[in-house]
């Protein structure tokens, strides 16, 4: 997190009070978009008691590696030159850091928000289950902070490529904490040469036996690389008014889908902004957020949503509105394997 959004706070501390307050009254596009890219981080520190998030229907951003299908799969040895990292100018959603070793039995996943610190990269098990969370930070988490899941220590390890590398320890070395989902998780914290403070997060550790050797081999691999971002939609002639609205998200966790999209609907800054959502069919509630409206349907397993504040921008009614531009999107299903970073056509 950005120590201007909370300074004296660590980390953990302010997640738990995100995820413990209430939404602000009155909210626009732009801001229920960017509090759906927190959702993940706060319903992860929220398990640790920090209390119940209330999720927006998307969630952090996460795609797949190009070139092998929906992702890159387990085995993978650090790649021997950028070409492995592919950007479409079709696709909004570009992530800057990757995992260039992926362990054996798990997939490359990844994500950028730019309004914030968020993870970069998510690595998932097959069973989607033991995962890999990178998020790049301005600073490390506080040592020594409040509550029972805040750490009290510093557990050294040696991290090839960077200066500085530690667990998160919670006393007498010990750096296994609940996840509270019934799992273990814990928190590798890296400062590379560059000087780019990195958290790993690594969840349902007791999922795999050599969790720590992989984490730590996976540390080791860092590169800073742009890849696009496949989404479960694609967009069909979007108006030349429609400005892409950087960053995204697009998860798929636990065989759940999650993703979002904005457009500023003009040049300004301050013109008005739209969002285009989707979710597994069944699996979140419309959120009910005052002063924005939601239109969605249906569609080859995903619900598919378009945002608006309320009253209706012009831009938006000459294209027909919210259901005008939702009829301009195709749900490409819940399945990675058939998204695309051909969003814009």
């Amino acid at each position: 997190m950005t120590d201007d959004l909370y300074p004296t706070q660590t980390l953990a501390t302010a997640l738990h009070t995100m995820a413990d307050s209430d939404q602000p009254p009155v909210m626009d596009v732009e801001h229920v978009l960017r509090e759906g890219r927190h959702s993940l981080v706060r319903r992860r520190m929220a398990a640790l008691g920090g209390g119940t998030a209330v999720l927006a229907a998307s969630a952090l951003a996460v795609g797949t590696l190009t070139g092998m299908g929906s992702g890159v799969g387990g085995g993978s040895e650090p790649a021997a030159s950028s070409t492995s990292y592919v950007v479409d100018p079709h696709d909004p959603v570009v992530t800057h850091w990757q995992f260039a070793y992926v362990p054996p039995g798990m997939i490359a996943y990844g994500g950028y928000d730019p309004t914030d610190e968020q993870v970069s990269t998510m690595m998932e098990s097959e069973s989607g289950r033991f995962q890999l969370e990178l998020t790049p930070m301005q600073a490390p988490i506080a040592i020594g902070g409040k509550g029972a899941s805040a750490p009290t220590q510093k557990v050294p390890v040696k991290v090839p490529g960077t200066t500085t590398a530690y667990w998160l320890g919670y006393g007498n070395d010990r750096i296994i904490l609940s996840n509270g989902e019934g799992g273990e998780m814990a928190d590798l914290a890296l400062r590379l040469k560059s000087g780019q403070w990195v958290q790993i997060g690594v969840n349902n550790l007791e999922e795999r036996k050599d969790w720590k050797e992989q984490a730590l081999k996976a540390a080791a691999s860092l590169v800073k690389k742009d890849r696009s971002v496949p989404m479960p939609f694609r967009v069909a002639e979007v108006p030349q008014s429609f400005k892409p609205l950087p960053g995204g998200n697009a998860l798929h966790k636990n065989g759940l889908t999650n993703a979002d999209i904005g457009f500023r609907l003009g040049q300004d800054q301050h013109a008005p902004t739209v969002g285009i959502f989707a979710f597994t069919t069944g699996a979140e509630k419309i959120p009910a957020q005052h002063g924005t409206e939601y239109t969605c349907r249906d569609s080859n397993g995903l619900t598919v949503c378009v945002s608006v504040s309320d009253p209706e921008p012009k831009e938006l009614k000459a294209v027909g509105g919210a259901r005008g531009l939702l009829d301009r999107v195709t749900s490409l299903g819940n399945n990675p394997a058939n998204w695309t970073t051909d969003v814009f056509h």
